[in-house]
């Protein structure tokens, strides 16, 4: 245990991917918002029919939730000036904070309209705040002069995809287990029943599909499988990349067949977090290094090993 965080304190083994899903979560967050703009007022005015619960920044400043939907239009505006400034690194581990305290926030005064997806993002935001983030796709990266600090940081980013991780094997186990239970996941029959309600209608062949008893029974005991065995041959170098493809597989034949949008393409950047950036590096540099020899343009490679990386002595 003393060598596993003697290496994590070392570099962060996540900075170019956390970079990436900061980036992902700020177009996320935003794209909500703009989606519900023609609604604000019902979802989060004064005129909402939903009674808001206390939150984590409504208890610490002694604000009535009541308060903020009198004043709903600052309150969204400065929501939205935070998630800029989080997708460009301004205010770095501070602006992460104000994020979350004000996602927490905007998803208590409107809980009607969550989705599982947006409760797991709530704590993805959280554990970002632990990490460094900013290594790329940020105005200025995070400079750290102090060796001692520079080694916590990193130690933190990395128990932070960590936290990441392990919280979503949690989703899908318990997840499985719960269906487990259910008689109509239990019989194979789950499918049927799932699409043929008008809600989930998203193509013109979900009727024609459960009627195949053949597709009902092996979609149903393959979403079973999926989540009982990801939380275990995810952690493997064999089975990873396998069942992650089953894992999107499974997502976009919900976003496709169910209309879940936002839920699965979160689940999906997830997925991510899986693979350190020695990984991801070196797929992009192979695919830069494709790009190069048959266009013949001179995009440089990127940087295999993030430059904030401490050797030992």
């Amino acid at each position: 245990m003393y060598s596993l965080m003697i290496r994590m304190e070392e570099r962060n083994n996540y900075a170019f991917y956390l970079a990436v899903f900061r980036v992902f979560i700020c177009f996320h967050l935003f794209k909500t918002i703009v989606f519900q703009w023609p609604y604000l007022d019902i979802l989060y005015g004064p005129q909402s029919f939903i009674s808001p619960t206390p939150t984590v920044l409504t208890e610490l400043l002694g604000i009535q939730s009541s308060v903020i939907r009198e004043h709903y239009q600052v309150f969204i505006t400065t929501y939205l000036v935070v998630i800029v400034l989080f997708l460009f690194g301004i205010g770095k581990h501070f602006t992460a904070l104000l994020l979350f305290l004000l996602y927490e926030t905007v998803q208590r005064l409107c809980n009607i309209v969550l989705n599982g997806g947006d409760n797991f993002m709530r704590f993805v935001v959280l554990y970002m705040v632990f990490a460094d983030s900013y290594q790329y796709f940020s105005i200025k990266a995070l400079q750290i002069r102090n060796e001692t600090l520079q080694r916590l940081s990193n130690l933190f980013s990395n128990l932070a995809v960590r936290a990441v991780t392990i919280h979503f094997c949690i989703v899908y186990f318990w997840s499985a287990f719960h269906k487990i239970h259910a008689n109509v996941w239990f019989n194979g029959v789950a499918t049927y029943y799932i699409m043929s309600l008008a809600r989930f209608k998203g193509t013109p062949w979900n009727d024609l599909l459960v009627k195949n008893g053949y597709f009902v029974t092996i979609t149903t005991y393959a979403t079973l499988l999926i989540e009982m065995y990801f939380p275990v041959l995810v952690w493997f170098r064999q089975t990873r990349v396998p069942i992650i493809l089953c894992g999107i597989a499974l997502h976009l034949g919900i976003y496709v067949f169910m209309m879940i949008y936002g839920f699965e393409i979160i689940f999906i950047m997830t997925y991510g977090f899986f693979f350190n950036d020695r990984e991801w590096l070196g797929l992009l540099n192979k695919i830069i290094h494709r790009i190069n020899k048959i266009i013949r343009w001179k995009i440089p490679a990127l940087p295999v090993v993030p430059h904030q990386e401490i050797r030992l002595t």
